[in-house]
């Protein structure tokens, strides 16, 4: 045999056992792998649950035996009795709701992403057993009145959502309402808060500043404990949120303006709303006296301010009081009510923006809606602060009215660029005029109050105010 054929059939030999070995190697590490994949799985199983941990099977009541499985260290396998005293962990499991109407005292409960817990008890004990234990929750927890307490953590992930029932709402301390525990508590922003008392409720000062998703849920009200920046939605369900001393500010800039779920739902203070190229036709403001609910939206068809913030506050008292009341190209009265009026003021927009009316009206369902339009300013002003009037037509600008409906008394309330005589004056709907009274008109800010001279029986009525230059007129409605 030649030196070639048998160079050539060693270098055969050499390549097809090279081509086992490489196989079988490849074969050995793929087999190993798995192995170590499926002894991590099962490490996984075993370090999650304990001999004598509980699960939910299905939705039902805590104390009912087929509502649970235990596991035994190797299976599950369905429950003789529901969780007792020395069970490490229970699972509230996806897709299932647990009724817990027992005060129980547990060490750890585990709320799955789909799983739902109802404390319909008094009260839950959570103790740590070697250090660790509480409640961590990733689904829905409605904690209605109960006291949570002992010295579990309690821990509420991005995606849950947390319904709050007590009166007194989250404490920081935990010295008052519903999570009263001595372990850490954490709260994400990014989870969704649900006030859903029965009586009125406060908020507590324990929640984060910065939340995703706020909801109003109590036909008694909820009055804020702090401020809350409010990046998604701000549900209004049902029932007054009172802002009191502090302010609800909805999204988080003029590109994510966020948004305003109103059902049967108002505010009742401050609530500032971004607005941008996705909403700036139609800024709704849900809003109340406690009272009479208004529905202040506001719009701009001028490109250069179709982005900013509006602040819309509610003041509590009579006009009369109030004279001096700002009133300039930034910040107006924009809605007056038996209880107290509205102001409104643009912030983080043009200085020259200007709020103007452009209807005002009561609708079917006895609600008032106020659209108000941004737009050019009528003045700017200077470094001196004297006003610079540009070219118009109209000095008379900016006319709020109200309450509408009004009962013995209204005010009216506007902006006037120059000083004249004008004649405020109510017409019924044949036309006939049944109030008239001069009023001098100054230059800035003017107020008139009417005052019934008679009895004026219920309908609709025009307001028209005018002087030798120019109508107003507004569609307006008396109540018995």
């Amino acid at each position: 045999m030649s030196k070639n054929k048998l160079r050539n059939r060693q270098t055969a030999y050499l390549s097809t056992r090279m081509r086992i070995v490489i196989g079988a190697s490849i074969f050995a590490a793929a087999s190993l792998l798995l192995i170590v994949v499926f002894n991590i799985s099962d490490v996984k199983e075993s370090r999650a649950f304990s001999s004598g941990d509980y699960r939910t099977t299905t939705s039902g009541d805590w104390s009912d035996n087929n509502t649970w499985e235990v596991y035994d260290g190797e299976n599950w396998s369905s429950a003789a009795m529901p969780p007792g005293p020395g069970v490490k962990t229970i699972v509230v499991t996806a897709g299932n709701e647990l009724a817990v109407t027992e005060e129980v005292s547990l060490s750890e409960l585990i709320i799955e992403e789909g799983g739902n817990v109802r404390l319909d008890a008094n009260s839950l004990r959570l103790m740590k057993t070697d250090a660790k234990g509480g409640i961590l929750c990733k689904g829905k927890l409605d904690m209605g009145t109960a006291i949570i307490e002992g010295d579990g953590d309690f821990i509420v992930e991005s995606g849950a959502t947390l319904y709050i029932g007590s009166d007194s709402g989250i404490d920081k301390k935990g010295a008052s309402g519903n999570i009263q525990l001595r372990g850490k508590r954490e709260f994400s922003k990014d989870a969704s808060y649900v006030f859903n008392g029965t009586i009125q409720q406060h908020s507590g000062n324990g929640l984060p500043t910065v939340l995703r998703y706020l909801a109003i849920q109590n036909t008694s009200g909820v009055e804020l404990d702090q401020s809350f920046f409010v990046m998604d939605t701000l549900a209004l369900r049902n029932g007054i949120l009172k802002t009191g001393r502090y302010v609800v500010t909805i999204g988080s800039s003029t590109t994510a303006p966020g948004y305003v779920e109103s059902v049967k739902g108002a505010v009742s203070g401050k609530l500032k709303r971004w607005y941008g190229p996705s909403n700036f036709k139609e800024v709704v403001f849900p809003v109340t006296d406690t009272k009479a609910v208004n529905i202040f939206s506001f719009t701009s068809d001028v490109p250069e301010f179709q982005k900013g913030m509006i602040e819309l506050n509610y003041h509590e008292g009579s006009l009369n009081n109030v004279s001096s009341n700002p009133f300039d190209a930034r910040q107006v009265v924009v809605g007056i009510t038996e209880q107290g009026y509205y102001t409104a003021l643009l912030s983080n927009g043009p200085e020259e923006a200007w709020l103007k009316i452009t209807s005002a009206v009561a609708g079917a369902d006895r609600l008032n809606k106020i659209s108000w339009k941004i737009s050019k300013s009528a003045r700017t002003k200077q470094n001196t602060d004297e006003s610079v009037k540009l070219a118009s037509n109209e000095n008379i600008q900016n006319i709020v009215f109200g309450p509408n409906p009004f009962k013995d008394t209204f005010f009216v309330r506007f902006h006037s660029d120059a000083s004249s005589l004008a004649f405020v004056q109510l017409m019924n709907a044949g036309g006939q005029l049944v109030y008239n009274e001069q009023m001098n008109v100054y230059e800035g800010s003017n107020q008139f109050q009417y005052k019934a001279k008679s009895a004026l029986p219920p309908g609709v009525y025009m307001l028209r105010i005018s002087n030798t230059s120019e109508i107003h007129t507004m569609k307006v409605i008396k109540e018995d």
